[in-house]
């Protein structure tokens, strides 16, 4: 699987800081310059954390995704394995599928890796646009 780039890994070190499960924190340094970072950690097994990252809009009083992504993370690497993408053509994509018992069932390594170049860029943004 392809990890998040080094200075990738340290934004996601610092959205994800200090976060228990279920835990959620929202990151809204630009102030209705840029939409709020949410950050939740979704759960915790022996093997891996699994976290989300996401912006929200409001469309019709729905809260739309943009995007909403979740990384999986193996001691201190994350790897990006879902994107949600809500409005306009709507986008779901998973590139690990999950069994019974959070057991990896399948995994597409394509689209993992394209997964993950996007989310270097994106935490790059975060980072510029939140100033962590």
């Amino acid at each position: 699987m392809k990890a998040l780039s080094g200075k990738a890994r340290e934004v996601m070190d610092l959205l994800t800081k200090g976060l228990h499960v279920e835990g959620h924190r929202v990151f809204d340094n630009a102030k209705g310059a840029y939409m709020a970072v949410h950050v939740e950690k979704l759960r915790l097994t022996e093997q891996e954390a699994l976290y989300s990252v996401a912006h929200y809009f409001e469309q019709n009083g729905d809260l739309m995704r943009d995007p909403d992504m979740e990384f999986m993370k193996i001691g201190d690497d994350y790897y990006p394995v879902y994107f949600r993408q809500d409005g306009g053509v709507a986008l779901e994509q998973e590139a690990v599928v999950y069994g019974p018992g959070g057991k990896i069932e399948r995994y597409y390594p394509k689209l993992q890796a394209d997964l993950a170049a996007f989310a270097d860029r994106w935490m790059r943004n975060i980072k510029e646009q939140q100033k962590i």
